[in-house]
């Protein structure tokens, strides 16, 4: 059964917050993370094909792949953009929760199951010009594998009418895995492939079957090596996606 409708934190969305919001980004936050990981961006001229709004998916390796990929984004689309976080992650704390809506506008999720409604709005907002990042494996990967993709970024693609932006965080991992609280400094680098639109005999499944061959292919020789199932089990059932 699905859970009453989400807390949509529009105050999250104002055109005073979001100003607010490129202000620490390009002043604190992109700085700051430049300090240990040195950032490259490559194909972002293939989002010149994705229109005003796209589903953006990246494999997940370290807790700041929203940031990561906050940076990579042409403004365009980071200034209109909100990112999918497990409920029962950074939401458990208050502070945590406020600090990810004020610095990346963290919408959250929750795991398992009761999450029509937050799907539902994510889809309004694609339909408003809002981009959506969403990292679909559902977890952190413990081997720096890619894991399964779920369906959530395919469903909320075909649903609302947008592409999906497949990416590959490459780096990361090396940098601040989830079982280091230090990073370590290194070079990161952020590939987007061109945007993708399901084919008339797609379904939500096929889909996403390839977007995440997509993904790997960016992923070169890294792309091959699949994630364990359950290698995350300490953080929970995987996401809704």
């Amino acid at each position: 059964m699905d859970i009453a409708a989400p807390d949509q934190a529009t105050w999250a969305r104002t055109r005073g917050m979001r100003r607010m919001r490129a202000a620490l980004q390009s002043t604190l936050m992109f700085p700051a993370l430049s300090s240990f990981a040195r950032l490259k961006v490559q194909g972002r001229e293939n989002l010149r094909e994705a229109g005003v709004a796209a589903v953006f998916v990246a494999n997940h390796v370290s807790a700041l792949d929203a940031v990561v990929m906050a940076e990579a984004m042409p403004s365009r689309y980071r200034n209109r953009s909100v990112v999918v976080a497990a409920a029962d992650s950074i939401f458990k704390r208050k502070w945590e929760a406020r600090l990810a809506q004020v610095t990346v506008d963290a919408f959250p999720i929750p795991r398992g199951g009761g999450a029509r409604a937050h799907l539902e709005y994510l889809k309004q907002l694609l339909r408003d010009r809002w981009s959506v990042i969403i990292f679909p494996e559902g977890r952190l990967t413990v081997t720096g594998a890619i894991g399964a993709f779920r369906r959530g970024a395919a469903i909320l693609a075909m649903d609302a009418g947008v592409p999906v932006v497949p990416a590959y965080v490459d780096g990361m991992y090396e940098v601040l895995p989830r079982f280091r609280r230090v990073p370590r400094p290194g070079h990161v680098t952020v590939t987007f492939g061109r945007p993708m639109w399901p084919s008339p005999l797609d379904d939500y499944d096929s889909f996403t079957g390839a977007v995440e061959s997509v993904v790997r292919h960016l992923a070169g020789p890294k792309g091959v090596a699949i994630e364990p199932p359950g290698g995350s089990r300490s953080e929970g059932p995987n996401y809704w996606y």
